[in-house]
């Protein structure tokens, strides 16, 4: 996993939405905070800093930014019926249009996740088949992983929805089990130990693998 040396963090606060007029439990309350984070962040990426090493082994920033555009792509079409492994993981824009980019793909994910039928339908994606409830909360968690990354890359303090992150957390302490990693199998990095108190967003990386302190900007 790539690393990097602390440095001075730029606060990034972020005002996120109730989900409102969405149920409190509702997951695409959920995937919208992780779009409105995921747009403030990628907002901040510029020519200076898309060549930065960042969480994802051999993914610069502008990478990640462009994974995030692909997730949210991916999202969308689930919806669909298509076939999410005909899609790029990676999307393909410059810095100049990325944040314009994953604007009109969270767009599309509205449009396609706005019927509230699609939440019952049982939807096929690379890891199985699930309830379209069950999609995209994976979906809306994929997109605040990584973009923790991005804001880890730019070394950018962001306030994290702290609610989605342990829900989260959980979902995935369900589905991606500690051990056995490593092999093709469950393709994941080891879980990385943090204490009880962590914050969420923290406690959530982890998990997945991602070291919080090799990553953390100095305290602002």
């Amino acid at each position: 996993m790539n690393s990097t040396a602390p440095r001075s963090a730029t606060s990034v606060t972020i005002e996120y939405t109730d989900g409102s007029p969405l149920a409190p439990d509702d997951p695409r309350g959920a995937m919208a905070r992780s779009v409105q984070a995921a747009r403030a962040v990628v907002g901040r990426l510029d020519g200076a800093t898309v060549g930065a090493p960042s969480p994802c082994p051999d993914w610069t920033a502008l990478a990640v930014a462009n994974h995030l555009v692909a997730v949210l792509d991916r999202t969308a079409a689930s919806a669909t019926g298509v076939d999410l492994d005909t899609l790029p993981i990676l999307a393909d824009h410059s810095v100049d249009h990325i944040a314009d980019a994953l604007g009109a793909s969270a767009h599309a994910v509205h449009a396609a996740w706005s019927d509230d039928s699609v939440l019952g339908q049982q939807i096929t994606v690379p890891w199985g088949a699930f309830p379209g409830a069950a999609v995209i909360g994976m979906y809306a968690v994929e997109i605040l992983i990584h973009t923790w990354d991005l804001a880890a890359a730019l070394g950018l303090h962001v306030t994290w929805p702290d609610d989605d992150a342990r829900v989260g957390r959980s979902m995935l302490e369900m589905s991606i089990p500690a051990d056995g990693r490593g092999d093709d199998a469950l393709p994941f990095s080891e879980v990385v130990p943090t204490a009880d108190d962590a914050p969420p967003i923290e406690r959530l990386v982890a998990w997945m693998g991602r070291d919080p302190q090799a990553w953390r900007g100095s305290p602002i």
